[in-house]
């Protein structure tokens, strides 16, 4: 991980030689990475979004197998291959970012390591707005109260406009999450240098902008008649798939094998007909005895 550390590191100093102040360089260097992983983002939302429109079909079909968890997974799958949805399309940019965010908090955490090296090292030390140590935890513990509000109101908007829980466990899950995570991500900052606390509530504002102005429009489900009638017209489809090969495979074997009869006999040796000897000259060859 030192690669990536050294990477973010050059970059955040690169933006300090232009601005010249420390506290701007990482609200600049923030903007920057939350506008590159943009795409990824943009594409877990769009992900969430469909998976999130087949929620009532998903949860008929749960009722409708409850005892049956083999028939339950084939017809979720089933319909989000209709669909063309991948459920796993919004976890995996989430998981390519981990790298990245864990890199751009071990260089903001070591800065006289990985981004000064030694020269300007006092930059670290610099004063930004109220802060008067950009190296140490803030002393107001604003930073830290700032950390756990737009945490909050981050998950907050998400949880209310994906309401993908399924059951109250579910349910219970987020909540608990909703409430544990601010706090947890508040008393984190506590003891963190303001910087990395800077980046934190700025690259939560980014997102919470982000997700406000993809998901301001409520997702329009599809209704379960709908979704019924497309899986019943995929399965035909299907059937009629399988049939057609079988017989296409049927034919050809039927061809393959009619071919091989003929050519054996066309190369097979001709039948030679024996003629019995006359009786005539069987009796003749018996009962002849040679004279002495």
């Amino acid at each position: 991980m030192s690669i990536l550390y050294r990477a973010f590191g050059m970059l955040l100093y690169f933006l300090y030689t232009l601005v010249g102040n420390y506290g701007v360089a990482i609200i600049l260097f923030t903007v920057i990475c939350k506008l590159v992983l943009l795409p990824l983002n943009i594409k877990s939302t769009k992900s969430m979004r469909e998976t999130q429109a087949l929620l009532p079909m998903t949860q008929y079909l749960q009722k409708k197998y409850k005892n049956n968890p083999e028939k339950l997974n084939q017809e979720t799958s089933k319909l989000y291959q209709v669909y063309h949805v991948n459920p796993m399309g919004g976890c995996l940019p989430l998981l390519i970012q981990l790298p990245i965010i864990y890199a751009l908090f071990g260089a903001l955490r070591n800065p006289t390591e990985y981004v000064f090296v030694g020269t300007k090292a006092s930059a670290v030390n610099q004063s930004f707005l109220w802060i008067p140590n950009l190296s140490q935890p803030d002393p107001y513990y604003i930073l830290p109260i700032l950390c756990v509000i737009f945490t909050f109101l981050t998950q907050k908007f998400t949880m209310s406009m994906n309401k993908m829980a399924e059951n109250e466990q579910t349910q219970s899950s987020q909540r608990m999450m909703l409430y544990l995570m601010p706090l947890l991500i508040g008393f984190m900052a506590l003891s963190l240098p303001a910087g990395v606390a800077i980046y934190w509530v700025v690259q939560n504002v980014f997102t919470f902008l982000q997700q406000f102005i993809m998901m301001r429009k409520p997702v329009e489900t599809i209704p379960i008649m709908e979704a019924e009638k497309k899986l019943e017209e995929y399965s035909r489809n299907k059937r009629k798939e399988i049939k057609a090969v079988r017989q296409t495979g049927t034919d050809r074997m039927n061809q393959y094998m009619g071919s091989t009869n003929k050519k054996n006999k066309e190369h097979s040796t001709p039948s030679v007909k024996m003629t019995p000897a006359s009786k005539r000259n069987v009796r003749k060859t018996i009962t002849k005895i040679p004279k002495r």
